[in-house]
């Protein structure tokens, strides 16, 4: 059920910003246009997507939430921040927009109608006013956050998602345990002997998807079956001659550390608890 949560908040998030950013289009070419009629139909036109920008909201918050729920992610600190974030730049953007609307909107249909008690000069300055590039920054530096935070996963110190001490001396093993949760791998030290197949117990704990994948540079030279979990996979992997490599997951890179390839005492297993 988590992914078709999942699903919703991105419908919620399309809606949301395709709506938006027809308000936003509106918004530059409102800088350019000088024709009175235009600029109202202009505005009409932003007037139009509200109704899909609140939908939107409303539709990427409910999903959110519920595979929030659902995935037992109330530990996450990035998601919160995320919330904050689009809330307070959703209030903002709001504040400084409508009064910015309202008085082009007023001043166009005036001159649309005849009036003269408005130049083309004062037209052009009401047209510039600096709000207009406040509620663009302001945009744009809250998607930039929100987007930082869905890829990267900061935990700010807060938990969710601490990773535990890892084993020991990282002993090589052919039975090798490692698990995942909060989108974090519980060691950043994982071994096996060189020129021998190997087993890697992999514990997804986490509703996304995850996989443990082992690279030398950017040469792949094994990758895990990817799946959401709760769920536990037994990877075989074949022989690795020694060396020294990275483990780490193809859906969130920041999930890595070492995978050495190296002799050792009698195998041992590598704990993921």
């Amino acid at each position: 059920m988590y992914e078709w949560w999942v699903l919703l908040h991105l419908v919620g998030v399309f809606v949301f910003l395709l709506a938006h950013g027809v308000s936003v289009g509106v918004l530059f070419r409102l800088r350019k246009e000088r024709d009175p009629g235009k600029v109202a139909a202009l505005l009409e036109l932003s007037g139009t997507s509200v109704k899909g920008f609140y939908a939107g909201f409303v539709i990427l918050l409910v999903g959110g939430f519920a595979a929030v729920a659902t995935g037992h992610r109330w530990g996450d600190a990035w998601i919160w921040v995320s919330v904050v974030v689009l809330v307070l730049a959703s209030i903002a953007m709001t504040a400084m927009a409508t009064p910015y609307y309202r008085r082009v909107g007023f001043v166009a249909r005036a001159l649309v109608g005849g009036t003269e008690a408005v130049t083309t000069e004062q037209f052009d300055e009401v047209l510039k006013d600096s709000r207009s590039n406040s509620v663009a920054a302001i945009g744009f530096a809250a998607l930039a956050i929100i987007l930082y935070m869905m890829v990267m996963k900061p935990t700010f110190g807060l938990g969710g998602g601490a990773t535990a001490a890892p084993p020991a001396g990282c002993q090589p093993s052919t039975n090798i345990q490692v698990s995942a949760s909060g989108d974090k791998f519980n060691t950043d030290c994982l071994a096996a002997p060189p020129d021998t197949a190997f087993t890697i117990v992999f514990d997804n704990q986490d509703p996304d998807q995850h996989n443990v994948a082992i690279y030398d540079g950017s040469q792949n030279l094994f990758r895990g079956e990817i799946f959401g979990g709760p769920k536990t996979e037994t990877y075989s992997v074949p022989a690795l001659p020694a060396g020294t490599y990275t483990f780490k997951c193809d859906v969130h890179p920041p999930m890595t550390g070492t995978f050495k390839v190296e002799a050792g005492a009698a195998p041992q297993t590598t704990s993921g608890t």
